[in-house]
């Protein structure tokens, strides 16, 4: 057996607890990015709908303070009937907006905040709504207590390997190897002379 195949044998636990860990240590990573999207898309969505609700009203509030003001000008006017026409419209727009607030705002927010999270080759699938982003989220919580788990299982493997009792043995067996082989080689060198 060559020497790095003993130090690979050797180090072995240790790689596998590693290993390991650098898994867990990316899947909590995973995790605080779909958390952030989750949350600052949900935010985001509520400010930009707010927003958007905001601006709205204060418009249909204008039109409307301007028909009536038309209205009461003019008693029976076209323009106060065109200022109901277009606060009607506006009102439409915004029962629309509020009833599709959830689909305009929060899906297009968390497409936008996977891409600024996630590298391309790393971006978890199907994270285009919100039940996408929890199903993301859930997988990741379950790679973490897998992740746990098998930390905790390699650092018992090494804790059992590197235990002296266990190296004492190691370092006999190894010592026997290379005196059993050398006692052969000695012998099996003299039978041939």
């Amino acid at each position: 057996m060559s020497r790095n195949q003993k130090k690979n044998r050797f180090t072995a636990p240790v790689d596998k607890l590693v290993h390991e860990t650098t898994g867990y240590i990316n899947a909590q990573i995973d995790n605080v990015k779909l958390h952030s999207v989750k949350g600052l898309s949900q935010g985001t969505s509520a400010v930009a709908s707010l927003l958007v609700i905001f601006i709205i009203v204060g418009a249909l509030v204008t039109i409307l303070s301007f028909a009536v003001v038309m209205w009461i000008g003019e008693l029976i006017g076209s323009y106060a009937l065109a200022a109901f026409i277009m606060a009607g419209v506006l009102l439409i727009g915004l029962v629309v907006l509020v009833l599709l607030r959830k689909h305009l705002f929060k899906s297009s927010f968390i497409g936008m905040y996977t891409d600024i999270f996630f590298q391309k080759e790393s971006k978890p699938e199907g994270l285009k709504t919100m039940e996408g982003l929890d199903m993301a989220i859930w997988n990741t919580e379950t790679r973490i207590k897998d992740k746990e788990e098998d930390i905790s299982d390699a650092f018992l493997q090494c804790k059992e390997f590197y235990a002296p009792r266990n190296l004492l043995g190691t370092g006999v067996n190894r010592l026997s190897n290379w005196v059993s082989t050398s006692v052969s080689s000695l012998f099996s060198g003299k039978k041939k002379k």
